[in-house]
């Protein structure tokens, strides 16, 4: 006979401090549907506490047994990233923990982006990433993360350091917050199977703006795609001779600024029609295409505006096999 699930009084487990995760949660922890989780639930296999309103609550200490019981393989959550940033050192910043759940609670797109810039700036790693990995869990796609919460912030804190705003030092404690917590939220989250498709990313010579390369390498390994990333700085010779060497089913050049038009102009034109040679695609994207004359030199068959449309593309152009 399946097991009752404890019920609570007052919606709470038994210790007043111990943290509780809702179906939704556990089910993109381990990267199943909720109906799972609550089967498990409803046979008493994964034991849960009920809330006032009979919403199921489970504790980390239920998920663990679960887990080891079952031989059960989490997507890397359960043992670091159910912890919150300074908790494992016995210090929880409660105030932090507060604005974040309210904000998770309300969707709240503008206090979420504010708690992230007070982070980057302060050059904050762990609040960084547990921001971005408390979001996921409660239901942000990592298109919506990236999109909506890092690209305002950190278009943000660019302008506010050309303005003198911001020293170069919080810019730089930003990128490097940026590039560990996506890091480390890209590490975790369920990737789809290999397609088989090869992606060759870069950003041009004279740029050394990696941030944003970085997030379109991760929406492609996502997708399954296997990804050669040659990082910023790039000269566009060298995109020739990668493309003939890895026969790559598109290019992504992502690029925030241009240095020496000219010269990439010559060697974009020796560059692109190796492309058509080998039937590889071009795609461009970044705040140094914006201008549709600059677009015009770097003959492309795609320009990303957004990370949103990027995927629509390659998902309407590789659908899965």
């Amino acid at each position: 006979m399946p097991r009752k699930p404890t019920e609570s009084g007052n919606g709470s487990p038994s210790s007043a401090n111990e943290r509780t995760y809702s179906t939704a949660e556990v089910a993109r922890m381990w990267n199943v549907g909720e109906s799972t989780v609550k089967r498990w639930s409803d046979t008493g296999d994964l034991d849960c506490i009920r809330t006032r309103g009979g919403h199921r609550r489970f504790t980390l200490d239920a998920l663990l047994r679960f887990q080891e019981a079952h031989q059960f393989e989490s997507t890397g959550w359960i043992h670091e990233a159910l912890t919150p940033a300074g908790e494992e050192n016995g210090h929880v910043d409660l105030a932090f923990a507060t604005r974040l759940e309210t904000a998770l609670n309300e969707r709240n797109h503008e206090t979420l982006q504010a708690l992230y810039y007070e982070a980057a700036t302060a050059g904050d790693e762990k609040r960084g990433i547990e921001l971005l990995q408390r979001a996921y869990l409660r239901g942000f796609s990592e298109i919506e993360l990236k999109e909506d919460i890092l690209t305002p912030v950190l278009h943000l804190i660019g302008e506010r350091w050309r303005r003198g705003e911001l020293n170069i030092y919080e810019e730089h404690l930003a990128s490097r917050v940026t590039l560990s917590a996506t890091d480390h939220l890209h590490s975790r989250i369920p990737h789809k199977k290999p397609t088989g498709r090869t992606a060759l990313c870069g950003g041009p010579e004279g740029d050394l703006h990696e941030i944003a390369l970085r997030l379109v390498v991760e929406i492609l390994e996502t997708e399954g795609w296997n990804v050669i990333s040659m990082g910023p700085n790039t000269p566009i010779f060298s995109f020739s001779d990668a493309v003939r060497r890895f026969k790559p089913d598109i290019v992504c050049i992502s690029s925030t600024i241009l240095v020496d038009l000219e010269r990439l102009r010559r060697d974009y034109a020796q560059f692109f029609p190796i492309t058509r040679e080998l039937g590889t695609r071009v795609i461009i994207g970044g705040a140094a295409f914006i201008d549709p004359e600059v677009r015009g030199i770097f003959t492309h068959d795609f320009h990303g505006n957004s990370f949103s449309e990027f995927l629509t593309y390659l998902r309407k152009e590789f659908p899965a096999a």
